[in-house]
Formats: structure tokens, C-alpha cells, sequence
């Protein structure tokens, strides 16, 4: 869900004339929060501290953001690829790593059989 809803919003940012990155930057940013509360509670089903899986959170999307960022670069300003694929990507790889993150480091207590949501 929040996937497809950042989706949503960078490219509707980009069909207002907002760059590419500065639409990816605006779109992430706003799925923060939602993203955090889905992972805890549906995806992971983790009854962990919320301040340390946050702070483990903020951790991993900024690497995973950054990851982001520098493929949606290379292939709209080096490789030259339409904005709109360019951004599928970059989402791609944000999700995959995002996911590894979540699931090794984030909630990596939560991820035992007897923790059913």
C-alpha cells in the first residue's frame, strides 16, 4: 500500500512540473510515517520498543533512500531514461532494500514464529 501510494504521489508532483528527484524526495518523505506503521503492525507483526525500532527505522530508510536517490540520478541524468521509468526503478530498489532492512535490522526481534498479527 505504501508503495503504491508514494508512486502515486511523485508522479502526480512530477505532473505538476516538480523535477524528478525533488518529486521523489517530497513523495518519500510524506510515506515515512505510513510506511513505519505498516511494517511494525501488518508486515512484521513486531511488538518491539517503538523508539529503538524507529530510530533503527529512520537508519535504514536513509541508506535505503539514498540508494533511491543515486539510481533514479544515474538513470535519468547518465543514462538518459524517461523520468517515469527512471522512478519505477529507483522505487524497486528502495522497496527490495527497504524490505532486507526491515526484516534483518529494524524488526529483526519481532520475526519469530510466535508473534502472529
Amino acid at each position: 500500500m505504501n508503495t503504491i501510494a508514494g508512486i502515486g504521489l511523485i508522479f502526480f508532483f512530477m505532473k505538476c512540473g516538480v523535477s524528478p528527484i525533488l518529486a521523489n524526495v517530497a513523495g518519500y518523505t510524506v510515506g515515512l510515517a505510513l510506511s513505519f506503521f505498516l511494517s511494525k503492525k501488518i508486515v512484521f507483526c513486531s511488538d518491539g520498543h517503538v523508539a529503538a525500532e524507529s530510530l533503527r527505522f529512520l537508519v535504514a530508510f536513509a541508506l535505503c533512500f539514498f540508494a533511491n536517490i543515486a539510481v533514479l540520478h544515474v538513470f535519468v541524468n547518465l543514462i538518459g531514461f524517461g523520468a517515469g521509468v527512471s522512478q519505477l526503478i529507483a522505487a524497486a530498489t528502495y522497496t527490495g532494500s527497504m524490505y532486507f532492512a526491515a526484516r534483518w535490522y529494524v524488526f529483526k526481534v519481532a520475526s519469530k514464529p510466535s508473534n502472529p498479527c
